[in-house]
């Protein structure tokens, strides 16, 4: 069980850290066309799950093609998924919407996503600042200072040690 004073620096460590990750979101270039962050529903769905000693982060479940790209042959892409995020970004052809998604659609079959494309089926390194192993480090090294000087104030109260 963690102390209230540890339990502040989680949360905050966990908000953060959420943080980090919308930033990457929206600024980490990780194709030649930059972010991938183009209705924002992604940087949205980032969420913070506390559990009994930590917590989670979640995120909409296509982060991971975003992550890692999506093979050729592997896309659960639809035309009509691909139809509505044309709308949005706004991608702007001369050649209807729905052809276009087709066609994107198709591509993503055959070649794989532009991340897969781009990186060759190895991490993009989209997450890999605000996930870096420094920062965890330092999260760890900092709640066992906590709980090193919470134990020594206990032991003081407890046999009524006069700290000079």
């Amino acid at each position: 069980m963690l102390s209230p004073n540890e339990q502040i620096l989680l949360r905050t460590f966990a908000e953060q850290t959420k943080a980090d990750i919308q930033t990457a979101i929206k600024t980490k270039r990780i194709t030649k066309f930059g972010a991938v962050n183009s209705s924002g529903r992604l940087h949205d769905s980032v969420e913070i799950i506390y559990t009994d000693g930590g917590f989670k982060i979640l995120a909409n479940g296509y982060i991971e093609g975003l992550i890692d790209g999506i093979a050729p042959g592997q896309s659960t892409a639809t035309q009509e998924g691909i139809s509505s995020w044309i709308k949005e970004k706004p991608v702007s052809a001369n050649i209807p919407t729905n052809t276009l998604a087709y066609l994107i659609v198709r591509s993503i079959s055959k070649k794989g996503n532009m991340v897969w494309r781009t990186h060759k089926g190895t991490n993009s390194g989209l997450l890999e600042d605000a996930l870096a192993q420094g920062k965890f480090d330092r999260f760890v090294e900092l709640i066992a200072s906590k709980a090193v000087e919470d134990i020594t104030d206990n032991i003081v109260e407890a046999f009524d040690i006069k700290m000079e």
